[in-house]
């Protein structure tokens, strides 16, 4: 009787002390942590580009905007573990509630900045191995998958691409449950020039694209640029993002990346217009010829 209790305790203990490594490796690695939480919020850049550029596509009109979320972001985890792998499926909420916190814009210099409420939904998926060390190793991972709950907009992303002509290679992403090992991330050189494209929409209501990168999986690391993409037709937006403008030193690093987008009326409308957004989040490598890719922690 008592060697059945035993070992039932050994593998409960086991199974507890198997899901805190896990949840502290991803609370740590440079592939998630706050990668994710840090690209949501930061002020905006309006885009700048050559005179070709301009003539063929849309700029976007004034609008500054930023979002405040309430801290502390509590993340669940939900963790399968099977023999020497695992699933986890982390799921967070972001809640902006005025006037300290939520979505603010201005849209007419000559109108005051208008508040609105924001209540996000955050998913991803990520799947770990345990190595010969008995350490827990990612093995692949979803973007995160940000959007707004209860609209009645809700805003679609059909397609996020990278492509750099230079060396005629290309990332693509039109699922958000597709999972990517890290060797199937984007891999960017610091000397890389990479056209984004985004393809998106929303529920009775046009929208807006911007491209989040730069951002480090911690404070202290990597510095947050936020820039609207060009609008090329009501449902595809595109940018030329040039690697070297991150000032990343040493390489090789991972930094997080994100297409953000939002309701025409969320940043154009009035006082009255209400918050709605989608947004993909996903880590980026950037190494030289001949590096490695990056190991789980920095």
């Amino acid at each position: 009787m008592f060697l059945p209790l035993f070992l039932a305790l050994s593998v409960s203990c086991t199974k507890e002390d198997d899901e805190a490594l896990i949840q502290d490796l991803l609370e740590s690695s440079w592939y998630l942590a706050d990668g994710a939480l840090r690209n949501h919020d930061a002020s905006t850049h309006v885009p700048r580009g050559g005179i070709s550029t301009i003539a063929l596509v849309d700029t976007i009109p004034y609008v500054r905007w930023v979002r405040w979320i309430e801290r502390p972001v509590v993340r669940e985890y939900d963790i399968i573990i099977t023999g020497d792998s695992a699933d986890v499926t982390i799921r967070a909420y972001f809640h902006g509630t005025p006037p300290g916190y939520g979505f603010f814009v201005n849209n007419d210099p000559l109108e005051p900045i208008y508040q609105r409420a924001l209540a996000d939904s955050v998913l991803r998926r990520v799947k770990l191995w345990r190595d010969a060390n008995n350490r827990w190793r990612l093995a692949s991972l979803t973007v995160a998958n940000i959007c707004t709950q209860n609209t009645d907009h809700p805003v679609t992303i059909n397609e996020v691409r990278a492509y750099v002509a230079s060396r005629n290679y290309e990332f693509v992403v039109d699922n958000a449950n597709t999972y990517f090992e890290k060797n199937a991330l984007p891999i960017f050189y610091p000397d890389d020039t990479v056209e984004v494209t985004v393809i998106c929409s929303a529920q009775d209501d046009s929208t807006w694209a911007f491209h989040h990168h730069g951002t480090g999986h911690r404070p202290g690391i990597g510095h947050h640029i936020r820039q609207p993409l060009y609008r090329e037709s009501t449902t595809a937006f595109s940018r030329t993002w040039v690697i070297a403008h991150d000032s990343i030193m040493v390489t090789p690093a991972v930094r997080h990346s994100g297409v953000d987008v939002l309701g025409w009326q969320t940043l154009f409308g009035d006082v009255n217009a209400a918050y709605y957004s989608r947004a993909w989040c996903l880590p980026y490598i950037v190494l030289q010829p001949g590096e490695e890719v990056p190991d789980d922690e920095e």
